[in-house]
């Protein structure tokens, strides 16, 4: 599957990464992916097409093998700081997460209309097309054109820095700590399953 990232979302993501493992692994991880190019400048803040879905899996990909055990958990911080580094440039969605938070200590339809919110951005940052819905007492995250493991396969799921947004995004609506959330990845297209599904949890 073809696609590519904005420049902006691409540079906010990068920029996060930056941040979270160092300079060091961030530059060797630019270096596996074929991203060397970002070394000295992050992409320009553009709605312009930029790193393709590709490389940002590869780049992903190459956190999680330096770390190790602890690989799966870098990508899901990193998650983390795309949204608290996000937040100011997607004013509409933090404006309506403060607005529900005071009310929506528990699932509604306040935090499901946040949730679609959020597929919003994706959808404008990246052309795939996240579905949401309510099942019992937690919300699904589904994208059959999951942008973060092209070109992967993977014996388990693998897509862990689009979950720790989640996890972000969840924590911020429902104002609790990121530790309180759970989101777990069900299926992964680099398992050979047609969509890479989350179950959101608190």
């Amino acid at each position: 599957m073809s696609g590519q990232f904005t420049n902006r979302y691409a540079r906010l993501i990068l920029g996060a990464a930056r941040s979270v493992i160092g300079p060091e692994a961030w530059r060797d991880a630019l270096r596996q992916a074929g991203l060397a190019r970002y070394e000295e400048a992050l992409p320009p803040p553009s709605p312009d097409p930029g790193i393709t879905f590709a490389e940002m899996s590869a780049f992903c990909q190459a956190i999680r093998e330096r770390f190790g055990p602890d690989g799966k958990w870098m990508p899901r911080r990193i998650g983390h700081e795309v949204f608290q580094q996000g937040l100011p440039s997607y004013s509409w969605l933090a404006n309506l997460a403060r607005l529900v938070s005071g009310s929506c200590k528990r699932l509604g339809s306040e935090f499901y209309n946040a949730m679609q919110r959020a597929a919003a951005i994706v959808r404008m940052e990246t052309g795939t097309f996240p579905l949401i819905w309510r099942e019992g007492d937690w919300v699904y995250w589904d994208n059959p054109s999951c942008p973060y493991c092209v070109g992967l396969s993977c014996a388990e799921p693998c897509c862990d820095l689009p979950a720790g947004t989640l996890e972000a995004i969840t924590a911020w609506v429902l104002e609790r700590p990121v530790e309180a959330i759970r989101v777990v990845q069900e299926s992964s297209r680099a398992c050979g399953e047609p969509s890479c599904r989350y179950r959101i949890e608190w």
